[in-house]
Parts: C-alpha cells; sequence; structure tokens
C-alpha cells in the first residue's frame, strides 16, 4: 500500500518569509488644479506610476522629466520629488505605493537595479493587471487579507516579469548590513542565476565579499558550503518541476544548471533515492 510521505519528506516549494505593506493602490482620476508639492518618499517605500492620458511633469531630485502616456514612472525610498500637469488637460494615473519585506530588510524590492523609468511595451494589458487588484480591493470578511495580497503580489509579478530588474551587486547593496543580512541578500542573488554557472568569485562579489570570508559566513550561516546550497536549490527546483510540468528531464536539468544529463540523473538519484524518471512517475 502506497501512503503519502510525511511532509518534510517533501521538496520545499516556497519560504519567502515576505511582508507585504501597501499605503496605496488606485487610479487617481484628478481635478484640474491637481498637483504634488514638495516631498521626499519614506525611506523603505516605493513608488510606481503609470500615466494613462495627458502629460505631466515631474522634478525627482532636482532633475524634470516629463511623462507621457504609456510611461511607468519609480520613485524609490528617500527620493525628493513633486508632480504638476496642464489644468486644461488632466492626468489620469495608476499609482502604487507599497514596500515588500523579509527578516531584516524593509523592502526587498530597493535591492534591485530598477529603471527610474520604463516605456510599457502594452498599455492595456498593464492597466488590465492593475485593475484585477482594483477588483479585489473592496472585499470585506474571511480572507480579506489573503486575496488582497495575493493580487498584489501577482500584480508585482507582472511588473518585475517585465522590468527584468536585476538585484544590486557589490559592497553598496549590503554596505553596513550584518552577516545574515548578506547571506539572504546572496541566496536571492543565486536563486535568479540557477539555469546558469555560478562562479565563487562572482557569487561573493553580489555582497561586496572576497570568496574566502564568503564561504565562511555562509556556512556559519546556512551550516552549507556556498556551493552545497546552491546544488541542493537546484536539485529542488529540479524536484518540483518534475512533479509540476511534463518539461523533457533534459530540459529541465539545463533549466536547473545541470549541463550534463547523466550528472544531473547521478547526483538527483542520490539526494532523492530515485532516478529523475522514476521520481516523476512515483508523484503521477
Amino acid at each position: 500500500m502506497n501512503y503519502l510521505p510525511f511532509h518534510h519528506d517533501w521538496p520545499l516549494l516556497l519560504d519567502d518569509h515576505l511582508r507585504l505593506q501597501v499605503h496605496w493602490f488606485r487610479r487617481f482620476a484628478v481635478s484640474p488644479d491637481w498637483r504634488i508639492d514638495r516631498t521626499r518618499l519614506t525611506a523603505h517605500m516605493i513608488a510606481f506610476i503609470f500615466i494613462e492620458n495627458s502629460t505631466c511633469s515631474c522634478k525627482i531630485n532636482g532633475v524634470v522629466e516629463k511623462l507621457t502616456p504609456g510611461d511607468l514612472f519609480i520613485v524609490q525610498g528617500g527620493d525628493e520629488f513633486e508632480f504638476r500637469h496642464n489644468p486644461r488637460r488632466p492626468v489620469t494615473s495608476l499609482s502604487a505605493c507599497l514596500a515588500l519585506g523579509q527578516p531584516g530588510e524593509p523592502n526587498i524590492l530597493l535591492q534591485r537595479r530598477l529603471p527610474r523609468r520604463m516605456r510599457w511595451p502594452s498599455p492595456e494589458d498593464y492597466r488590465h493587471e492593475f485593475e484585477k487588484v482594483l477588483a479585489v480591493l473592496p472585499t470585506v470578511g474571511t480572507g480579506r487579507d489573503f486575496r488582497i495580497s495575493g493580487a498584489v503580489l501577482m500584480w508585482l509579478g507582472y511588473l518585475l516579469s517585465h522590468l527584468k530588474a536585476p538585484l544590486i551587486s557589490g559592497s553598496a547593496a549590503v554596505k553596513g548590513r550584518s552577516a545574515v543580512d548578506k547571506v539572504l541578500h546572496a541566496q536571492r542573488w543565486a536563486d535568479e542565476q540557477l539555469g546558469g554557472a555560478v562562479r565563487l568569485d562572482t557569487w561573493a562579489a553580489s555582497v561586496g565579499l572576497n570568496p574566502v570570508y564568503f564561504g565562511r559566513i555562509f556556512k556559519q550561516e546556512t551550516g552549507r558550503s556556498p556551493m552545497e546550497w546552491l546544488n541542493e536549490q537546484r536539485l529542488r527546483r529540479a524536484a518540483s518541476l518534475l512533479e509540476q510540468t511534463a518539461r523533457p528531464i533534459q530540459e529541465i536539468a539545463a533549466a536547473c544548471g545541470f549541463n550534463c544529463p547523466f550528472y544531473f540523473s547521478k547526483t538527483f538519484s542520490r539526494r532523492f533515492g530515485s532516478s529523475p524518471q522514476h521520481y516523476r512517475k512515483a508523484q503521477i
């Protein structure tokens, strides 16, 4: 007789410890006398402002920008800004201000190299994704916070998939942070590189450390060397893809950083006790 495995036998699919704060998320259909006088965004927040129609001007950190329909403008924590528009042609914008935190990090979005301004490839798609969140915001009753959080995170996923903003690398990214913060940042960096080659010196440089010291604090905080941890993440990702998709095994191996299918099969079997083929069949 087959039994379901205990939960500790299942590969971990997600453990992000996210803390979402949303200060505003709405469509601003503004009045002719609308303006934002000079102000500074709270240090841990980030604001996304998408222009739906008409034009407006923004002065940010002393630099004047003219925004037109289809522009996404990003204001980051600490930025000083002000907005104006022509009263005869009021601007409508889709605006959100939020933070996505983790333990020791108030807003992990600020760790990414985000553009100041981007011309959105499909304004209609952006509007559609934004309105999905607007539709959930009036929710009341049991499950309200979960539904809103889920909708906002889906919108953020859509946003980041188009922005393609990499994590900021080097000492500037983690200046003044504790060892555990540096390790967490390094793990996020590596998670985005699972399909490619990751060299220890490049990985250490992503948090501004030399490879020897990086390896020491990484093992101190995780119990594994960097490469042992990376290999485990790749194998877990492969197990998840085998369970949830019908992608060819060789393709899954390559997507998880294993260029040699034979080595992938050998390593996978040693970790999970069965070959990738048998592992997939056992999940059906």
